[in-house]
């Protein structure tokens, strides 16, 4: 909800609706307040963009206060002309500096009546068979910034530092069931089932963020990747807030609003239309064509004996195995994947437009999707836990969105 606008705000919005002569005075210089009060007071983002290129600006566009800005509102079209018209802007910014003390890996022990396998000791990978399976398209086909997109297709936005940013697939608006709708092996955090709308096409990257597309961003201060490799790969050892401040980066590098999905967001995406367990359907001897599991090539007591997926313990690359029916890979396993919300161990008052929820343990984010070292059961499309928005593990990673327009 909005803060209640004050005097001083509704002063500044007289002074930003005032001619253009006026303006422009010398002595004006917008700061990152200046933005947040204009946002607060409901000024729409094109006019406070116009008011960023016609008016002298005093910004800190480092990463820290793009995150802040972002979560105050700010719109991710203002936070790139912020970042245009900074003295600095050449400069690439940093992550979040690590934790004092790494978090534990894996998913909170402390989350009730669910299955929970503990990461091995031993973190050695094991050898990888090669595997006959689908490989990821080449890199150098990449299409240019797309402003209108349908349904269906993909593209990727050009960065103002240069390249590309994650290849993106258009999914379609519609409605699904959210949660679990069995009446046996369903958990009560993925209860009341309920209908969610979507109601606009929305953009989501492909596969999971890869250490190509985030150590752009990242710099000197590159994630661990557990001597695995980067390239391709999924992006590990990342924080909610290290997410999050990818998404603001790569909003203010393609002016383009990209943000971390919505749980619902995810749901849909990675059911792709169906209300079985996983995508393809309930046969898990079937889930090694689709995903990055604790397969039977394994020594862990909670694997799949049915399958081998071709990886043993460790990442694979993205894009190895067959996609969902909206054309993205790995919505089942290789790694979880922060989304937005805050963490609920139920679904009651629940929003149904597919929206963020923003009420609950905020200190928490919601995880899902399931990782390479886990069992079937946490790969479901229902599947949800929750850690520290601070966490970091060799299990986690993230995917983007990012809003198409109309």
């Amino acid at each position: 909800m909005r803060k209640t606008i004050s005097l001083l705000g509704l002063l500044m919005v007289v002074v930003f609706w005032a001619p253009a002569s006026l303006s422009q005075e010398q002595d004006e210089v917008l700061t990152n307040a200046d933005i947040v009060m204009l946002t607060d007071a409901g000024v729409p983002a094109e006019a406070i963009v116009n008011k960023i290129n016609s008016t002298r600006t005093n910004f800190d566009t480092s990463v820290e206060q793009l995150v802040e800005l972002s979560k105050a509102g700010v719109d991710a079209s203002v936070l790139a002309a912020m970042t245009n018209q900074d003295s600095n802007a050449n400069s690439k910014p940093e992550a979040d500096p690590k934790p004092e003390a790494d978090p534990q890996p894996g998913v909170d022990p402390q989350q009730a009546a669910k299955p929970d396998p503990v990461e091995p000791a031993d973190e050695q990978t094991a050898a990888a068979p090669p595997a006959v399976s689908r490989q990821p398209p080449a890199s150098s086909g990449q299409t240019a910034t797309a402003r209108m997109v349908n349904a269906g297709s993909t593209f990727s936005d050009a960065l103002r530092s240069g390249g590309f940013g994650p290849e993106m697939a258009v999914v379609p608006a519609g409605r699904f069931r959210m949660g679990c709708a069995k009446r046996r092996d369903c958990f009560p955090d993925e209860r009341p089932v309920h209908r969610v709308t979507i109601a606009q096409d929305l953009a989501v990257s492909k596969y999971a963020v890869t250490f190509d597309d985030y150590d752009r961003f990242a710099g000197a201060r590159k994630p661990l990747d557990e001597g695995w490799g980067r390239g391709r790969r999924p992006v590990i050892n990342v924080s909610w807030e290290n997410a999050t401040a990818y998404a603001v980066w790569l909003a203010a590098e393609t002016g383009e609003h990209y943000r971390l999905l919505t749980e619902a967001e995810w749901e849909y995406a990675a059911r792709a239309g169906s209300a079985k367990k996983f995508h393809f359907g309930d046969d898990a001897s079937q889930l090694c064509r689709y995903g990055n599991h604790a397969d039977a090539s394994t020594d862990y007591e909670w694997r799949n004996t049915d399958c081998s997926d071709g990886v043993g313990k460790r990442t694979s690359v993205v894009g190895r195995y067959a996609p969902n029916a909206f054309g993205l890979y790995d919505m089942h396993g290789n790694v979880w994947e922060w989304v937005q919300d805050c963490w609920n161990d139920h679904y009651r008052r629940a929003p149904k437009d597919g929206s963020s929820w923003l009420e609950g343990d905020c200190s928490k984010r919601v995880l899902r999707g399931g990782a390479w070292g886990y069992e079937p059961e946490s790969l479901r499309s229902a599947f949800r836990t929750s850690l520290n928005a601070r966490t970091r593990s060799y299990g986690i990673g993230f995917r983007v969105a990012r809003v198409v327009s109309p």
